[in-house]
């Protein structure tokens, strides 16, 4: 399946992530996503987006962060994350109710290919080939919705870009 759209959106009266996806062809998957689910998915993106050529030649752990989070930050420039969700579907796989997930896995099948696999407890669920550059998008999607929830989650890549951020606007301690 080719991807023409994402999107996640934190719902409060369902205190959930609805996660959109639609296809070329037109057809949308609706999942929903709840905070249990966001701390799995979140530790199956962090690890995919390890597998990153540019990320493994670091054999700090450290040094891995801090490139996966530079390159995070170039990839979700260039991202369209204004342009709204494209309505008017010519087919829901799934049905029209958001499929509630609790499955996840992350796979390599070959070099530079990765499979990141959303199912429910039972039935039907989706298989998404990713490359690195649509991990870094959806991470970002889902900090954004995440953002706007109660849930208490840091979604962070790389820990130590997060901290001059925090900073910005504090002004510094002085010791007497």
């Amino acid at each position: 399946m080719n991807i023409h759209q994402i999107q996640m959106v934190y719902n409060a009266q369902e205190d959930r992530v609805l996660l959109r996806i639609l296809s070329a062809d037109r057809a949308e998957f609706r999942f929903w996503l709840t905070r249990r689910y966001v701390k799995l998915l979140w530790t199956v993106l962090l690890k995919m987006l390890e597998r990153d050529p540019a990320a493994v030649v670091h054999a700090d752990e450290n040094v891995r962060r801090t490139m996966m989070g530079f390159k995070h930050e170039n990839v979700v420039r260039g991202g369209e994350f204004a342009k709204p969700f494209e309505e008017g579907v010519n087919a829901l796989p799934l049905g029209a109710a958001p499929v509630l997930l609790s499955r996840i896995s992350g796979k390599q099948p070959g070099q530079n290919q990765q499979q990141l696999s959303l199912h429910p407890e039972q039935g039907q669920g989706i298989d998404l080939g990713v490359n690195v550059e649509l991990l870094h998008m959806i991470s970002k999607l889902l900090v954004d919705a995440v953002k706007k929830s109660d849930w208490d989650l840091q979604l962070v890549i790389d820990p130590d870009l997060v901290l001059p951020i925090l900073a910005q606007g504090v002004p510094p301690h002085k010791l007497n």
